[in-house]
């Protein structure tokens, strides 16, 4: 991760940010209503990892990520609606060092294969609000990311699969704010990561 600060942030910015999450609204809202007599899938996923090193000076990491995304059919095998993810990372020893961010935007899945065995997925998170904590300094965040997902999950009921995935997250930030001060900032943050998932579709 990357952090430093430029200058005030101009308040249009903000104004423009509100009116891409209305028009985001506005499209999942029109897939759902041309979608209501379609199918429904409903996608849950989740990974936790966590490491200890012992030395004279203890050390520890953890790391998870979840998402829950709602989805309407588009066409045969091509889903399309919301996603929702949240992530954390935290490493302790001398000075403890966090991030977390929760995420929401649109997201598009194909499934592919026999039984729909395989899936390709990605979500762009429009709204990407982060805390980063290093030792008693905290910043909020906000800006973007971006969630590729490439899936395994053998059909185990009909409609209903369950499997792992690999995935790739990358979100970028464009404002900060410190001690109710906002600025503008250049953040990133990436992962790699596997994960377990489950689909359910009507």
């Amino acid at each position: 991760m990357t952090h430093n600060a430029k200058d005030v942030i101009d308040p249009s910015l903000v104004s423009a940010d509100k009116d891409s999450v209305k028009k985001f609204v506005l499209l999942l809202i029109f897939l759902v209503s041309t979608s209501a007599s379609a199918g429904t899938l409903v996608e849950l996923g989740g990974t936790y990892m966590s490491d200890n090193l012992s030395t004279s000076e203890a050390k520890k990491s953890s790391k998870y990520f979840y998402n829950v995304g709602v989805l309407f059919s588009l066409k045969k095998h091509i889903w399309g609606g919301w996603n929702y993810s949240g992530i954390s990372h935290t490493d302790s020893g001398d000075e403890e060092l966090s991030f977390s961010s929760q995420d929401t935007g649109p997201y598009l899945k194909w499934q592919f294969g026999r039984n729909e065995l395989y899936s390709l997925g990605a979500a762009y998170n429009i709204l990407s609000r982060a805390s980063f904590k290093s030792g008693s300094d905290t910043e909020t965040w906000q800006g973007t990311s971006f969630w590729l997902q490439f899936a395994v999950a053998p059909e185990v009921r009909e409609g209903f699969h369950i499997g792992a995935s690999l995935n790739y997250y990358l979100a970028s930030y464009t404002k900060k704010t410190v001690d109710n001060v906002e600025s503008s900032t250049s953040n990133s943050k990436s992962w790699i990561f596997p994960m377990l998932m489950l689909t359910k579709e009507w």
